[in-house]
């Protein structure tokens, strides 16, 4: 009986004790203080609202009202606040973002060939380090790691494309 109890006692601090070293890697993503610029933008045979690219500071969010075309390597937009967009509902997009992005290289994940002419998605982050680098993804091609934050990606752009 003293060994089962000991087992139970000793299952039960490693079951806690990895539910906190979940937690803190939690929150080391919370945070995470930089800007984030995000969207989407077309084919290179649209005309018209080609792109709607927003970003997300610390406290805000914005959209690009001019629906420039992410063509340089960072992003230079015509930013305006969005009052109606609720800061908490988006800032998922900062915090989720995947760690295994930071090592990527600018330009195009999974997809050296890849230019901007088939259009695709559009992130870039900057923080105040001094760290500052800029992805795009076609819908069908990217890493296994991006899987989750796409989908995550798809429903904030739903949302606030809805506002």
């Amino acid at each position: 009986m003293k060994k089962l109890n000991f087992i139970l006692c000793l299952s039960l601090v490693l079951i806690l004790s990895g539910c906190n070293s979940d937690d803190n890697s939690g929150n080391e993503n919370n945070q995470r203080n930089g800007t984030l610029i995000f969207g989407w933008f077309a084919d290179s045979s649209c005309s018209g609202d080609c792109s709607t690219i927003y970003k997300i500071d610390t406290e805000n969010v914005h959209k690009d009202i001019d629906y420039n075309y992410p063509e340089n390597t960072f992003f230079e937009g015509n930013f305006q606040l969005m009052n109606n967009a609720n800061y908490q509902d988006f800032e998922s997009l900062i915090t989720e973002l995947p760690d295994e992005i930071f090592n990527e290289p600018n330009g195009y994940l999974d997809c050296t060939d890849c230019t901007n002419e088939n259009g695709g998605f559009y992130l870039e982050y900057q923080d105040d380090d001094g760290f500052h680098k800029s992805w795009r993804f076609r819908n069908a091609i990217y890493p296994d790691y991006m899987e989750s934050y796409r989908s995550l990606l798809l429903d904030k752009l739903a949302e606030l494309n809805s506002l």
